[in-house]
């Protein structure tokens, strides 16, 4: 017992193991030991991310601004445009708040680290393990510069690696640059590189973007709330969300009270104070169209990629197209400026919101691509985009989409609308009294037929009055809503007979989208207008490819109707407002057309046309006014002119293409002055414009029906009858057997009764026949199915002496 007691005191007299020196001894080895071999590992897993950070040529980390060439679908190069609103400015002229509220938003240790803040990364893993998400970032402001200055996320999705091995990238390579640069310099690149949402990049531009003033002019509260955009300057910008900045704002006022560089009341000032915008963003001396390219970059590369600069930007612009629209349509607004009746400022003079504005578009029917965009007359001056922004009343240029409801009702183009004076009161434009304008003729003294004329006719002539009857005819709601197919922003339109007029307004854009419907079936479109095809980065390789593939459209009327209109369209530009403009164009045959377009007022000229490959619209007038241009500005006169320039020069790439006639439509020859069926007694008077003296010429006329419709009667203004039934009463027709009197001469003098012959207009001293008739049943085309009456031949006339 005594022994076995003693035994249990020696036990007890040991220390534990733990207790022992040899344990910590071993144990701390032991730790060492997997310590080095841990830093070992780590190191040779790091290697990678250190020796790709070492291959950065750190010379490039202050470089910005580098210019993009916009070049056009043939190579031509367009212009080289800075595509970020940037001005670099020195670190002396940041004043100390803003470098202040920048620390506490966004690396409270800058001045301590070497380029990783070691103490923030303990942070964020201790937050993310926390909430199970990361919920505050670790990124200095020289990682921020290393990621920006080399576009390290982009390298990462090349890359297809994960977004810890770009930040150990970006964190050997703010470590390298730490190295060189001076803390100084590195907010100086920092702060002129960074994006601060709303396409301003660097501290200048955010400060004059949003505030209207310099950098160190900057108070507390606006040097706070530029700093938070910084986290989302999109989401945040107060320009997108004003709500969104003011708590990001309040967000680092907070942290610089918390770091005591503000006292709280100075804290509590600075909260109180509400944001107060005065956007004077910088003027970067480019082009609308520049901007609008500038715009699909972002859209489809990202703000960091657009930041990087150095881009060959392959455009659907034809550049021979696009600079000859720029220069004729600065000429026709000079033209108009020098008119005696012009009293608005000129260019060079008084505010350039007043100036006489115009814009050009043309666009690949097919596929969308944009092959011009004159968005206006100087960027620098105004840089509103009246494509993309402007809406302007369309005047007589919303016409064929009055008739375009009327075709789609049941009528014909040869159906009937009077055409005679109309009381304003009926429309209620420019005034109340007085008889209605017929400013869509646009000729100085226009008249009127005081009689039925067809749909076409009163088309061609562009005749408002006649215009105004057939809508109100067809019913306003069925023009409204034809207009909405076509894709006109017309759903609260008033129902008043001014619609019929083009009182609504409308942009450009949806103009030519609109027009387009009469060169593709009754298809408006494309849907998808685009500038971009392909964008290579400075090095070659392929940022972006667009796949380029025809268009389907919208339906806005059927195929019929398009090319009714489309017909009567052709015809204006021989016989109607339009008239004469063939000669100019170089494309012959022409196989498109256009209609020119005035307001009421003369405040807005347009004209929309095509051919078988693309659409042109072109405008001119005022952006905040309706003050006429001058009295008697026609669109034939300002704007019709530039859109021939532009489609001469598109014609060498995009002409010669037809507008096929569907098989939902029929030919047949009408009279052009009753709209009935054509009978050989159909002529019509004219004056010589020569001669001075009335001459005569056949009237009849081809036209299209749609199928179904072309069952009419034969004319009855010539005939002498209205019969009911859609065939010739020939009972009521004279028949003539007389043989014609052939002319000796080329002139014919005396009466010719029976228009034996016919000499045609454009003949001049010559002369041909153009019908001989020896009687009017040989001309007609009963289509009776009789068959043939054989007489016998009758005997030998023997004449008895007296």
């Amino acid at each position: 017992m005594s022994k076995a007691t003693k035994a249990d005191r020696n036990k007890r007299k040991r220390p534990l193991f733990f207790k022992r020196k040899g344990f910590w001894v071993l144990t701390l080895l032991i730790l060492v030991m997997a310590a080095l071999i841990g830093v070992l590992v780590v190191d040779r897993m790091l290697e990678p991310y250190r020796e790709r950070a070492s291959g950065y040529d750190l010379s490039l980390v202050d470089k910005v601004e580098v210019p993009s060439v916009i070049v056009g679908r043939n190579g031509g190069e367009l212009g080289r445009v800075f595509v970020q609103n940037r001005s670099v400015i020195r670190i002396d002229k940041v004043p100390d708040r803003f470098i202040s509220a920048l620390r506490a938003g966004e690396d409270k240790r800058y001045f301590d680290h070497k380029g990783v803040d070691y103490m923030g990364i303990l942070r964020a893993g201790i937050d993310w393990l926390r909430v199970g998400e990361a919920v505050s970032g670790a990124s200095t402001i020289t990682q921020q510069l290393a990621r920006g200055a080399y576009d390290l996320e982009a390298e990462r999705k090349k890359r297809g690696e994960s977004g810890i091995e770009r930040k150990l990238v970006e964190a050997f390579l703010a470590q390298r640059i730490e190295t060189v640069y001076s803390k100084r310099e590195i907010l100086e690149f920092y702060l002129n590189r960074i994006y601060f949402g709303s396409g301003f990049y660097g501290i200048r531009s955010a400060s004059l973007g949003y505030f209207g003033k310099e950098p160190e002019n900057l108070t507390d509260g606006e040097c706070a709330t530029i700093v938070g955009l910084i986290k989302n300057p999109t989401g945040l910008s107060p320009l997108n969300n004003i709500e969104a900045c003011r708590v990001s704002r309040n967000m680092v006022i907070e942290r610089m009270m918390n770091l005591d560089m503000i006292t709280p009341s100075e804290a509590a000032r600075m909260r109180a104070d509400k944001i107060k915008l005065n956007p004077k963003p910088l003027q970067r001396g480019t082009s609308h169209l520049y901007e609008r390219i500038a715009s699909e970059i972002r859209t489809l590369l990202g703000d960091e990629a657009l930041a990087e600069g150095g881009y060959t930007i392959q455009t659907s612009i034809d550049t021979a197209v696009q600079q000859s629209a720029e220069r004729k349509l600065e000429a026709m607004l000079v033209k108009a400026e020098n008119h005696p009746g012009f009293t608005h400022p000129r260019r060079g003079t008084g505010d350039p919101k007043q100036w006489l504005q115009g814009g050009v578009l043309m666009v690949d029917q097919r596929n969308g691509g944009v092959i011009a965009h004159v968005g206006g007359r100087d960027y620098a001056t105004v840089p509103f985009d009246v494509i993309e922004l402007g809406r302007r009343p369309l005047g007589t240029a919303f016409f064929p989409m009055v008739y375009s409801a009327a075709l789609e009702s049941g009528l014909t183009p040869a159906s009937g609308v009077e055409d005679e004076e109309m009381d304003n009161r009926t429309v209620m434009v420019g005034g109340r009294e007085g008889i209605l304008g017929e400013w869509g003729m646009e000729v100085p003294n226009p008249s009127y037929e005081h009689a039925s004329i067809t749909l076409r006719r009163a088309l061609e002539s562009s005749k408002v009055a006649a215009t105004v009857r057939l809508a109100n005819q067809v019913g306003l709601e069925k023009v409204r809503q034809t207009a909405i197919d076509f894709g006109l922003p017309f759903d609260n339109a008033e129902l008043l007979p001014r619609l019929a007029v083009g009182w609504e307004p409308a942009s450009l854009k949806e103009a030519v989208k609109a027009y387009t419907a009469f060169a593709r079936d009754g298809r408006t479109g494309p849907e998808r207008m685009w500038y971009v095809e392909s964008v290579r980065d400075s090095h070659g390789s392929i940022r972006y490819e667009r796949p380029i593939q025809d268009q389907d459209g919208t339906p806005a009327v059927s195929s019929a109707t398009a090319f009714q209109v489309h017909s009567i369209l052709q015809g204006g530009m021989s016989n109607g407002s339009a008239k004469g403009v063939l000669d100019s164009l170089v494309e012959s045959p022409f196989n498109g057309a256009c209609k020119t377009g005035t307001t009421h007022d003369f405040s807005d000229a347009w004209t929309l046309g095509y051919n078988g490959r693309v659409t042109c619209g072109v405008w001119v007038g005022f952006l905040n006014s309706g003050d006429p241009i001058y009295e008697g500005a026609f669109g034939r006169d300002l704007a019709m002119p530039v859109w021939v320039e532009a489609m001469n020069q598109a014609s060498k790439h995009f002409g010669g293409r037809s507008i096929p006639q569907p098989e939902s439509v029929v030919e047949m020859e009408i009279c052009r002055v009753s709209g009935e069926r054509v009978t050989p007694y159909c002529y019509e008077t004219f004056q010589d414009p020569v001669t001075g003296s009335m001459r005569s010429r056949p009237a009849g006329v081809a036209e299209y029906f749609r199928r179904g419709t072309e069952k009419i009667p034969y004319c009855s203004k010539h005939s002498g009858s209205a019969p009911e039934d859609p065939t010739l009463d020939i009972t009521v027709l004279p028949v003539i057997d007389t043989s014609p009197v052939r002319p000796k001469e080329p002139v014919l003098l005396g009466d010719d009764p029976y228009h034996s012959i016919q000499i045609t207009e454009d003949e001049g001293p010559k002369f041909r026949v153009r019908r001989e008739r020896t009687n009017v049943l040989d001309s007609l085309d009963l289509n009776d199915g009789l068959d043939q009456l054989r007489l016998p031949r009758p005997r030998r006339l023997e004449i008895a002496p007296e």
